[in-house]
């Protein structure tokens, strides 16, 4: 069983998935090898890429989501409580706190704010700095069009992935501590970072023993992973927490680096 990241690994960043990458994933398929997609994004965010290379399988969400023959069968979402506890400090320190669902976005708060950050969002989202939201343009949407809601309706909706935006006390948010606290341009984003939950059940469904187990990835959400699997490959432009814990550095995904670890350990 291969499991791929996809962003910075599959896809690489502000370039089109390469022809050898997504024959390396047909030639392994066809060689009974069995491939997921191991994400941060939500289902509805890849549902395109999985028809696109012909994958049926993936743990989503940063291992919130498996999904196996284009059927979800487990599913995480924040609780109650903790979100509570999270929105009444986001009041507290006057950040705007919105939740991303299977397909859309929620927030309690009724000002003009936010207007300036999702008109930002709008233009950034043309340029190679924009790396929130999803891997088309489609999904994407569901990032600038917010419903406000009231509190009770924010808390009873299925969220697997927190942005705030006008973040600048976001440091004193005790209730995200244990979550890593993503920074971009414009906003910060907590979400889940338990790939290895995923690969974990698809393993006890199957009775897969973890040496037939291969990771790729390239970013902070993949280390719990990396700390799971044995075979673990980290792309030549993965950062250096993954790279410390790689059984082997292949090439960038820029430059082949899918196939080039496929070959090297004649998998294809």
């Amino acid at each position: 069983m291969f499991f791929f990241d996809i962003d910075g690994t599959i896809k690489p960043y502000n370039r089109n998935i390469s022809i050898s990458t997504r024959n390396t994933i047909k030639r392994l398929k066809e060689l009974g090898n069995i491939i997921f997609l191991a994400t941060g994004r939500r289902y509805n965010e890849i549902k395109f890429l999985m028809k696109e290379l012909d994958i049926e399988n993936a743990v989503c969400a940063g291992g919130a989501t498996v999904v196996i023959n284009n059927n979800i069968e487990k599913e995480e979402f924040f609780a109650k409580d903790k979100l509570k506890n999270i929105l009444y400090e986001c009041k507290k320190y006057n950040i705007i706190i919105v939740s991303v669902s299977n397909e859309k976005c929620y927030t309690t708060y009724k000002g003009i704010k936010l207007l300036p950050y999702i008109f930002l969002m709008k233009i950034l989202s043309k340029t190679r700095f924009f790396k929130i939201g999803s891997v088309n343009g489609i999904a994407l949407n569901s990032y600038m069009n917010i419903k406000v809601v009231d509190e009770k309706t924010f808390l009873e909706k299925s969220t697997q992935k927190l942005i705030f935006y006008n973040y600048r006390h976001i440091k004193k948010v005790q209730s995200i501590k244990e979550y890593t606290i993503y920074n971009n341009v414009f906003c910060s984003s907590v979400e889940f970072e338990f790939k290895e939950k995923g690969i974990e059940y698809i393993r006890n469904k199957y009775n897969v023993h973890l040496d037939n187990i291969v990771v790729f990835g390239d970013g902070l959400n993949d280390i719990s992973m990396f700390e799971y699997a044995k075979n673990t490959i980290a792309m030549g432009n993965a950062c250096e927490e993954i790279k410390q814990r790689a059984s082997f550095i292949t090439k960038k995904s820029n430059k082949d680096g899918i196939e080039y670890a496929c070959k090297y350990f004649n998998w294809i």
